[in-house]
């Protein structure tokens, strides 16, 4: 029974505290640089707005700016 109660616990703990900081985006004329993402360092887009630190989740085709829900493709991205 203590092991159910380790392993229950041990999940929640995973489930609320891991949350890592969101992925942020400096943007500007289509050529976006991002800090803390697991996809990409630098990526061309076309999106063509200018961002300052924000935040964004990326995923290996696009990502999307979370203040306003838009998805940006991407079109060329490197590590």
């Amino acid at each position: 029974m203590a092991i159910k109660k380790s392993i229950t616990l041990l999940i929640i703990f995973f489930l609320t505290f891991t949350k890592v900081s969101a992925a942020t985006a400096n943007c500007l004329g289509g050529e976006c640089e991002f800090n803390y993402s697991h996809h990409y360092s630098y990526a061309k887009t076309n999106c063509f707005q200018s961002l300052s630190f924000e935040e964004v989740e990326t995923s290996f085709m696009f990502f999307m700016i979370l203040k306003t829900g838009q998805e940006c493709e991407v079109l060329e991205s490197h590590n």
